[in-house]
């Protein structure tokens, strides 16, 4: 199989595989441009900081945050007014102690379990090697 013909953006040439029976790779062969220009979208999305710590959230704060940036949208187009937008924000922040507390205070419950099952109750050592619960 050969190599692609195109050049890339930054002026060298494509290395990729060419598909069959062309000359161009998937990327650069025209009949597959929206198939390429939405997988380049895709990747870029996947990539984002925001979608990256989505991965590690609860569920409830994955599903939270999208409607968080669905209420950021409304704002701008004017369909949600600032307001009510406001008031919602207070609400999530609320939600996000709680979680947070919830959060903290497993810690604390795994910190002292351990602790009381080592030797003396010491909590000397477990710190160090305790390790957050996914």
């Amino acid at each position: 199989m050969s190599l692609c013909e195109s050049t890339r953006a930054d002026g060298s040439p494509c290395r990729a595989r060419a598909l069959p029976d062309r000359t161009q790779c998937w990327a650069h062969d025209g009949s597959t441009r929206e198939l390429a220009h939405a997988a380049r979208r895709r990747g870029g999305t996947n990539r984002s900081n925001v979608q990256r710590a989505s991965r590690h959230m609860p569920r409830d704060m994955q599903d939270l945050s999208k409607r968080i940036l669905a209420a950021f949208e409304a704002v701008e187009t004017g369909e949600l007014p600032p307001d009510r937008a406001h008031a919602l924000a207070r609400l999530v922040a609320a939600y996000v102690q709680l979680h947070s507390a919830g959060e903290t205070d497993a810690r604390i419950a795994a910190l002292e379990t351990a602790a009381s099952a080592s030797n003396n109750g010491s909590l000397a050592g477990l710190v160090s090697t305790y390790r957050r619960p996914s």
